[in-house]
């Protein structure tokens, strides 16, 4: 575990937050006297980092598009074993990472893998993706069976309309 300075304990929750992309540094004493000092490094390496932003380029979570503000992300947290190797190494929006963090869903799989990574909510659920759009091919729109008619019978007359081309 961890604690603050002449404070309480860290919730494990922060902890791993902390320790999932940060520098720890702990100091041994004796009866108040600094006695050995540590220095361990948990971040990701500048290499692996290029790799994993280069490889992931958006936020992994199912339901994301976030390309900006990533984060590398330990999907074994390092506290728990997990290596700081590409296959347990994902990039998570700050806004997803802090929820993992908190506990909101959880991760697991091989991140190497494309389609790799399982995400499941607090209650077990996978989380699914909302899919991707398909652009629209080369037929033209469907043409309506019959003319639009306004609930009141009004008639749309061309002189109301006023077309302007957008702001740049």
């Amino acid at each position: 575990g961890a604690w603050l300075h002449q404070g309480p304990t860290l919730p494990p929750a922060l902890f791993e937050r902390i320790c999932c992309d940060g520098q720890v540094q702990p100091l041994w004493s004796t009866t108040g006297a600094p006695i050995n000092m540590g220095r361990s490094q948990h971040i990701v390496p500048l290499r692996t980092r290029i790799v994993i932003e280069n490889r992931d380029r958006i936020c992994r979570h199912p339901t994301c598009t976030s390309t900006r503000g990533l984060e590398v992300h330990h999907i074994q947290h390092w506290t728990h074993g997990g290596a700081t190797d590409t296959h347990n190494l994902c990039c998570l929006c700050t806004k997803h990472h802090d929820a993992h963090h908190r506990g909101q869903f959880t991760i697991a799989g091989n991140a190497n893998n494309p389609t790799g990574l399982t995400f499941t909510n607090a209650h077990g659920r996978t989380i699914h993706g909302c899919g991707t759009p398909q652009p629209p091919g080369d037929d033209p729109p469907p043409q309506p069976r019959h003319a639009y008619t306004h609930p009141t019978g009004e008639t749309l007359h061309a002189t109301w309309l006023n077309f302007t081309q957008p702001p740049v």
